[in-house]
């Protein structure tokens, strides 16, 4: 890099000599209040000075949806049922027994249970010390060349 002039450093490196000014706002903005009224002035204005003529004729019609035969038969069938309900007359009910009914199950099916439930519990507390000790030999007899001989000549 090369050295600035010795002026310029001079120049940026001594103090500057400020003065205080106080500011001033010189167009502030309008309050809430002015604008409202402005609105309001500008409007009542354009009403006033409102040309009818310049508005086209329309027919308005008025639509209204009525229910369907559907809808009414339907209503009608709620309405009757309604009533049906709360003009009951409970002097025509007949009093009746209520009857339980025993949901278990019959007596041999709990006897062969039971049955059932012994035999396993004598299988499980049979005494395996009084077994005797075998071993089982396995025997796989292979056939010999004279009857593989005989299988092919008969086939």
């Amino acid at each position: 890099m090369s050295a600035a002039p010795q002026g310029l450093m001079s120049d940026l490196t001594k103090e500057a000599k400020l003065k205080s000014v106080e500011t001033v706002e010189k167009n502030p903005l309008p309050t809430a209040e002015a604008i409202s009224q402005e609105r309001s002035q500008d409007v009542r204005e354009r009403i006033g000075s409102f040309n009818k003529d310049e508005l086209k004729k329309t027919d308005t019609s008025e639509k209204t949806v009525l229910p369907s035969i559907d809808d009414i038969g339907q209503e009608k069938k709620e309405v009757a049922l309604k009533e049906s309900i709360s003009g009951f007359d409970k002097s025509n009910l007949k009093h009746s027994e209520v009857v339980e009914k025993n949901s278990l199950p019959p007596q041999e099916a709990v006897e062969t249970e039971k049955k059932e439930n012994e035999f396993r519990k004598s299988i499980e507390a049979f005494p395996k010390e009084g077994l005797k000790k075998t071993e089982c030999a396995e025997k796989n007899t292979l056939p010999t060349k004279e009857t593989i001989q005989a299988e092919k000549a008969s086939s």
